[in-house]
């Protein structure tokens, strides 16, 4: 059904006269009474009668114009909707962060959001690099940042950036010269507390010390953070974490890091998104800013944050994703 014959009727209808919509619409009156018969010839009705006043809807016009009224001005209202889209963009965007990554920018990313589209809100969900890759191929996420994610079938990742691995120490152990970076070897023979094999920044870890023919003495696996930290203030076992992860506690001192060399270790970080997961413009919007937050980040706070382009990164082989 032509949507200009049904917005001539509505004209007509209001104004109850051929003569009075044809003036307000500037066409001649004998061609919108053309088109109203067109529109009665495809209904198969008559939709109005004529009389010396005017014209009145006939009760099959009258239906016709309460279906039609709502979809015309839905339709009609369709081109500002996208504008305001546009210009206010809205809805939910769920994304999935390492809890390093989350220290990094979780709160600095809604901040920024909410500041520039009001509209569009930010969930963040925080886990571990492997749990988060999980949620990620499983649909609950739209997006999320992992460690040293590689392509696949189920995911496209784009590169952001490297972030330098340290290892980190209770501050007790500060008798060590700590001024000097750990080498693989010294750090093999420090207990560890690791994350689960699950986990990008573990593969990366055992793979750089197996290429440097040393084994790691892991003497815990825990897959949570804050507990993985406080293990370490309390002397149970050292780690290897990127700064992110512990900044509040170097500022307070119950925490110190060593660089590590020989060879140096890094963690790249890389936006995941599900391949078959329909990208919206909320989404490219919150990728942006994820973007825009991580080089504010490396040209401001690369000394401090460990942050480096990953152009300034010698490639390294990475273990295969499993």
């Amino acid at each position: 059904m032509n949507l200009r014959r049904l917005e001539l009727l509505m004209q007509v209808a209001d104004f109850d006269s051929f003569s009075k919509a044809a003036t307000v619409l500037g066409l001649a009156q004998p061609a919108l009474g053309r088109q109203i018969q067109k529109l009665e010839e495809e209904c198969g009705v008559r939709l109005f009668y004529r009389n010396g006043r005017g014209v009145s809807l006939t009760l099959e016009g009258q239906a016709l114009l309460e279906r039609a009224r709502p979809l015309v001005r839905q339709l009609a209202a369709i081109p500002s909707e996208l504008q305001s889209e546009r210009d206010s963009p809205r809805g939910l965007v769920t994304v999935g962060l390492t809890p390093t990554v989350c220290n990094l920018f979780g709160l600095d990313l809604i901040a920024a959001t909410r500041e520039k589209y009001p509209q569009l809100q930010v969930n963040i969900v925080s886990g571990y690099s492997g749990y988060v890759h999980e949620w990620l191929v499983d649909g609950r996420l739209d997006m999320a940042v992992l460690h040293d994610a590689r392509r696949s079938s189920t995911i496209t990742v784009d590169p952001l950036a490297a972030a330098e691995l340290f290892l980190i120490l209770p501050a007790a152990s500060a008798g060590l010269n700590t001024s000097e970076a750990a080498t693989l070897a010294e750090i093999a023979r420090i207990p560890l507390v690791l994350p689960t094999r699950n986990h990008g920044l573990r593969r990366t870890l055992e793979y750089a010390a197996g290429d440097a023919g040393e084994s790691l003495t892991v003497a815990f696996e825990v897959d949570t953070l804050e507990l993985l930290k406080k293990m370490v203030v309390s002397g149970m076992a050292g780690t290897i974490l990127a700064k992110p992860a512990v900044l509040e506690e170097l500022a307070a001192g119950t925490l110190i890091a060593r660089k590590i060399a020989a060879p140096g270790l890094q963690t790249r970080l890389v936006l995941a998104t599900a391949v078959r997961r329909p990208i919206t413009r909320a989404i490219r919007l919150v990728e942006q800013q994820i973007k825009g937050l991580v080089e504010s980040m490396i040209a401001e706070r690369s000394a401090q944050l460990g942050l480096l382009h990953l152009a300034s990164v010698e490639e390294t082989p990475l273990p295969a994703e499993t």
